[in-house]
């Protein structure tokens, strides 16, 4: 048995967090005495952990004078002034203290990196986790003064695991480092998932509808999706778009819906799996990703999938064998839509398929891969 920590931002409703929740109750399962630490309070997820898992809440240093200044924190150092100034030890000993453990996990760039790579534990085994495409995500340099630090941090650690073969070679073309490389994709709790999909939610399909789930953020492109959803509605294309989550985008996205009453939003949602199980296509529409755990979801659920050419779904779905791929764009998601809309024998290709996708996503071939970078 292994004494794990892993450091992270938070556990509000997302796909990473998601991610988080499930390897570590795997992990629990397995014997292993786990323990997640969020920097943030936010944990709308805290209550799908295990009994078994140990959840800790350490807040950000209070600022010597007083207070947190918001305008820094969020638009110069993400996370505060005096995580990027302080030594990557110094943080260590702040949010980690004194407990010892046998593995240490940075489990999302940034800051929860630059905590593990001070380490002062040198018996532990330091894993760092790599959930985006390098070349198009921000946050990378957070809390750091420079990216040559960045790399330095990367350095300090034993292996680095990157949720989808295009994140890996992203981050050895940024980062470096490829001796310490390896590629391991998202767990999915398979069985979990379709159980949870069979209880019942506030939306009842009506027509043709298509279902995205996903933080209202800027990098999931859901502007994008409304503006392809209105031009085919401008069409008398009878269809329509559910969007499943909340976000610092919402108020714009709303604003650029109005007046569109096919298009919902419901919000975020512990259990999406409802919505996205009655969804006739589900839609990926980020302009990147690293490995976007809903699009597998979807698969497991059965529901047929359109996503944008971005790091992760075009894996996930095999370049195009169990599901379309469309340019990584507005105009590519209209046309993709359209073009399945009009061929719903090839829609029904591709629900076929999904079954046997599903089955690529092996929770305990996965959780042994894991266990092996540090047994």
């Amino acid at each position: 048995m292994k004494k794990i920590l892993f450091v992270l931002p938070w556990l509000a409703i997302g796909g990473l967090e998601r991610v988080q929740v499930n390897l570590a109750n795997a992990l629990a399962e397995t014997g292993h005495d786990v323990t997640i630490l969020t920097l943030n309070p936010q944990a709308d997820l805290k209550g799908e952990l295990s009994p078994k898992v140990h959840y800790r809440y350490k807040p950000y240093k209070p600022h010597p004078i007083g207070g947190r200044i918001p305008y820094i924190r969020h638009k110069l150092y993400d996370d505060g002034m005096w995580e990027t100034r302080a030594s990557a030890k110094k943080l260590y000993r702040y949010y980690v203290g004194k407990e010892k453990f046998d593995v240490e996990i940075g489990f999302f760039r940034g800051l929860s990196v630059k905590i593990i790579s001070g380490s002062t534990n040198p018996r532990s085994v330091k894993l760092a986790w790599v959930h985006n495409d390098f070349h198009q995500c921000g946050g990378i340099a957070n809390n750091f003064k420079s990216m040559a630090a960045v790399q330095k941090a990367y350095g300090k650690y034993d292996r680095i695991v990157c949720v989808s073969d295009r994140a890996k070679q992203s981050f050895e073309e940024v980062i470096g480092h490829s001796e310490k490389t390896i590629r391991i994709y998202n767990l999915q709790p398979i069985e979990r998932i379709v159980e949870m999909g069979k209880q019942s939610c506030n939306a009842r399909k009506e027509k043709f509808t298509l279902v995205s789930a996903g933080r209202l953020n800027t990098q999931k492109g859901y502007d994008r999706l409304i503006g392809a959803v209105k031009r085919l509605h401008a069409e008398g294309n009878d269809l329509a778009l559910w969007l499943v989550g909340g976000g610092e985008e919402e108020k714009n996205l709303r604003e650029l819906a109005a007046g569109d009453e096919n298009i919902r939003f419901f919000g975020a949602q512990p259990n999406p799996y409802p919505y996205m199980r009655q969804a006739d296509l589900y839609i990926c529409s980020s302009r990147y990703e690293g490995f976007n755990l809903t699009v597998a979801e979807a698969l497991i659920l059965g529901v047929p999938v359109l996503s944008t050419d971005c790091t992760g779904p075009t894996e996930i779905l095999d370049g195009g064998k169990y599901g379309m791929i469309c340019e990584n764009s507005e105009e590519g998601l209209y046309r993709g839509i359209k073009e399945l809309l009009e061929a719903p024998d090839q829609l029904k290709e591709y629900k076929n398929k999904t079954q046997e996708r599903a089955a690529f996503f092996d929770a305990d071939e996965i959780v042994k891969q894991v266990i092996a970078l540090f047994e």
